[in-house]
């Protein structure tokens, strides 16, 4: 990509779909995006923990050179707790766009709302909610 072509697009994504699972990945065969374990709630024996993440991402009407953010964030406290970044650029308005990403074992503090937010060129373009609650299993 040249150097004129990174310059931050203002066209707004629209986002499609962003989902929470246990692997994302793409079909090197097919490029279709095969995702496994679909969750939007844990349960969780005892706090603090961590648990190894994916994230899905779709995007349409992208024009243009875009950088992006991935924010993982405790809702009760707004605090940030990890980050992913990239880029990617789209010169077809009509086609989708996706990115997976494999996250390492993200923290979870403590019981609640987690949030996994996304951004394009610093436009907020939705998330995708995590709540974590207490195990009630005893073993």
């Amino acid at each position: 990509m040249t150097q004129e072509n990174k310059i931050p697009s203002k066209v707004i994504p629209v986002l499609v779909a962003v989902i929470i699972c246990d692997i994302a990945v793409a079909d090197p065969s097919t490029g279709k995006s095969n995702l496994v374990g679909i969750f939007d709630r844990i349960n969780v024996r005892k706090f603090p923990t961590q648990r190894p993440m994916s994230l899905f991402v779709k995007l349409t009407d992208a024009d243009g050179y875009y950088q992006t953010q991935i924010k993982y964030v405790q809702v009760n406290t707004e605090k940030m707790i990890a980050e992913a970044k990239g880029e990617f650029q789209s010169n077809d308005k009509l086609a989708s766009s996706n990115i997976s990403i494999n996250f390492p074992p993200l923290p979870i503090p403590e019981e609640g709302r987690y949030e996994f937010q996304i951004w394009a060129n610093n436009m907020f373009l939705g998330s995708a909610f995590l709540d974590v609650i207490p195990s009630k299993i005893t073993n």
